[in-house]
């Protein structure tokens, strides 16, 4: 059994001495690595093309090959954690730092060392013990004939892992279709989502006087009246006008824009389907009239009176589509829902470079512990990216990330991406661009599934000086 005492003198040893990325950074693993994650974003090809930021890792990995660069004192902390029944092995924190575009024709060099290397802690998925190592990483432009002694830094990454003896797991959900690699998916044509709780949403009662309402949103809209005789609007559906007693009416359909005009957060008692706490607000439309619903997306004690919100029609299971919101505005970035298939999966861990078994094997991913395959730290990593960067846009500049993985992803969930801007900082400068005075923004950006945050992460991004959201 090998001490604590023994397990923190390796901190501070190298992890990796000498590396050099097997390939230089290339045109062809940018498209694969692209085609995987759904990543459209146009910076990432054509003759001035960059390579993804969050595709960092990518070069240094070294694929079935091995890792000839590793250090003995590295392999030996692993095998011993091995021996000592801590073989179960899954990327739990990245955090990347970049101080300067990849482009094609440049080689990657890289050294690491073991930061820190954790007392024996107990999680979700077993015991053992965090090792953390932390990379520099240069890089010279071998196509243009430099050598490798004029390579430039060009970012640091902090990554943890944790080697541990598994735990009983929760086996994770089937899912009869598997739509492609990096499909995503809008509610409420994509896969049902429960509650975070056990049962299914109350039913709403269908009657003559409001199944137009409900004809709407089972069309995609959310529809309100308006009196034929005075233009009057209202909501809920009824009857009569009750500004002029009318019963002369037409449906029309809202744009969907509101705000908050009055909230509640409940907290007790619970409705088994709805997770604890939530907010019920009434929602005042551009229209001009007010809708009561929950808004989503956003921590309960941060809703607010006055808060944007935009309509979001959302599949709560089989039977049943509700008109919730979630927030709108400059500092909230709209949601994207991403099917997680095996496809996805297994096309991610083959993009990264990383042939961890437990990315592509089920059998030997169920001997490890995991009920069946499940997606590596890369892809989530990735899928953090292109999130961003689709509502930052191409001229963005994504100047870090950091994420912290939770819940596995397993086939047969759903991602469901969420960000909001926390701060602006105006006046920055793109590295290695002189001064452009651009602003950076920092967003928190969260990716769920049904059963809870899979990745939660933090971005810095200088603003896409086009005109992208700043």
């Amino acid at each position: 059994m090998i001490e604590p005492t023994e397990l923190q003198s390796y901190a501070g040893r190298p992890a990796a001495a000498g590396g050099r990325a097997p390939d230089p950074v290339n045109a062809p693993m940018i498209r694969h690595w692209c085609e995987a994650m759904g990543d459209a974003n146009p910076a990432y090809a054509g003759p001035d093309a960059i390579a993804p930021p969050a595709m960092l890792q990518v070069w240094t990995m070294a694929g079935l090959s091995g890792h000839g660069s590793r250090s003995g004192a590295y392999d030996e902390l692993l095998g011993r954690l091995d021996a000592d029944g801590y073989a179960s092995v899954v990327a739990t924190d990245c955090e990347q730092e970049y101080l300067a575009p990849l482009r094609p024709g440049q080689r990657v060099l890289f050294e690491s060392e073991i930061e820190t290397v954790s007392p024996e802690k107990t999680t979700a998925l077993g015991t053992g013990h965090f090792v953390t190592t932390r990379t520099e990483l240069r890089a010279y432009d071998e196509a243009a004939g430099e050598k490798p002694e004029e390579a430039r830094p060009v970012a640091t990454h902090r990554f943890r892992i944790l080697k541990f003896r598994p735990a009983a797991g929760e086996q994770p959900p089937r899912r009869s279709a598997e739509p492609g690699a990096g499909q995503s998916a809008r509610q409420p044509t994509g896969q049902p989502k429960r509650g975070h709780g056990t049962g299914l949403r109350p039913r709403p009662v269908v009657n003559r006087d409001n199944e137009g309402f409900w004809q709407g949103v089972a069309e995609g809209e959310l529809r309100f009246q308006r009196c034929t005789d005075c233009a009057t609007p209202r909501f809920p559906w009824l009857p009569g006008c009750n500004a002029c007693g009318s019963d002369a009416w037409s449906a029309e359909a809202a744009s969907g824009e509101g705000t908050v005009y009055s909230q509640v957060v409940v907290h007790h008692p619970l409705p088994a389907a709805f997770a604890a706490p939530y907010s019920v607000a009434l929602v005042e439309l551009a229209e001009g009239v007010r809708v009561v619903s929950n808004v989503v997306g956003l921590a309960p004690d941060q809703v607010r009176i006055g808060l944007p919100v935009r309509l979001s029609l959302e599949r709560c299971d089989d039977e049943l589509t509700l008109p919730l919101f979630r927030p709108a505005g400059p500092d909230h970035l709209p949601v994207l829902r991403i099917p997680v298939t095996r496809t996805l999966i297994v096309a991610g861990a083959i993009a990264t470079r990383d042939y961890q078994d437990v990315h592509h094997d089920a059998e030997l991913a169920r001997a490890k512990g995991a009920p069946d395959v499940f997606m590596n730290i890369l892809t989530s990593n990735g899928l953090v990216g292109r999130y961003v960067t689709d509502w930052a846009g191409s001229g963005a500049t994504i100047l870090r990330i950091a994420l912290r993985l939770g819940v596995p992803a397993y086939p047969g969930d759903e991602l469901t991406f969420t960000g909001r801007v926390v701060d602006r900082v105006p006046g920055r400068s793109d590295p290695g661009a002189g001064g452009d005075g651009r602003t950076e923004l920092t967003l928190a950006v969260v990716g769920s599934t049904a059963r809870g945050a899979h990745v939660t992460a933090e971005v810095r991004l200088l603003a896409d000086p086009s005109g992208g959201p700043a």
